[in-house]
């Protein structure tokens, strides 16, 4: 059996004061986290003002049709019963999609690739 040295007070004041500085850090970063955010997103957008308009309005039309097929289940299959010529918009997205969606993907990985290499350093 191995002799251990006795924990004194002075140890645990010690233990005390780094975890008491260790969580203020925590803290700090855990505010300065949303701004930080915002800042690099803005400044992407400032840098690539066209990249940015591109992803939002890829997004937009994405939860756009999103929401108008959730919200109109019922009267979908009705309405294709009806109707012989195909949506608009669909059509339009099928389009845009697969000349978008591969520009899109890159962006974001290299923002989040950006936004991780950050952190670790």
């Amino acid at each position: 059996m191995e002799s251990r040295k006795r924990i004194t007070e002075e140890d645990l004041l010690v233990t005390e004061a780094l975890i008491s500085e260790s969580f203020g850090r925590l803290k700090k970063s855990v505010a300065r986290a949303p701004s930080c955010a915002l800042g690099s997103v803005s400044g992407t957008i400032r840098r690539h003002p066209f990249a940015a308009a591109a992803a939002a309005l890829a997004g937009g039309l994405a939860a756009y049709v999103i929401i108008k097929r959730l919200t109109s289940q019922g009267a979908v299959t009705a309405q294709k019963k009806e109707r012989n010529r195909p949506d608009l918009m669909m059509e339009m997205l099928s389009l845009l999609l697969p000349l978008a969606a591969p520009h899109i993907a890159s962006y974001i990985q290299k923002y989040v690739g950006r936004i991780l290499s950050a952190e670790s350093s």
